[in-house]
């Protein structure tokens, strides 16, 4: 009995220490018409994992690619294309497809530094004054 709780123990060990360094990660569904992306610009935080599904509605071949993130998927009507992409720095990157002149933004949002963000002393509300 001691020796399986042990082994248990030993095992469970190495998942518990990786659930700790976990990447947030965020799916985007992107939509390829005979009009262009749907959405065509979308958020992220700085530091995300962003896993793209790509699909299209039409017979023409299309395509997604993002810049300056080496990501190229082909968009397929009934097919679903994905690839995962981490944007390290705040900024505007766009998303664009060569053939069909379709394109769109990902906007990357820097993240607030905990650490800096700390209570001033000063008042930021109205007093009355005492007479």
């Amino acid at each position: 009995m001691k020796l399986f709780f042990f082994s248990v123990l030993i095992f469970s060990l190495p998942l518990m220490a990786s659930e700790s360094k976990v990447t947030p990660t965020r799916e985007v569904s992107v939509i390829v018409t005979q009009e262009g992306y749907y959405p065509k610009s979308l958020s992220v935080f700085e530091g995300e994992k962003v896993k793209f599904y790509v699909t299209s509605t039409v017979e023409a071949p299309h395509c997604m690619i993002v810049e300056s993130h080496k990501v190229f998927l082909a968009a397929t009507k009934g097919k679903i294309s994905e690839a995962e992409v981490v944007f390290d720095k705040a900024g505007e990157f766009s998303f664009y497809c060569p053939s069909s002149k379709n394109n769109g933004k990902v906007v990357v949002l820097k993240k607030k530094d905990p650490k800096r963000e700390v209570a001033s002393e000063k008042r930021n509300y109205w007093m009355p004054r005492e007479y």
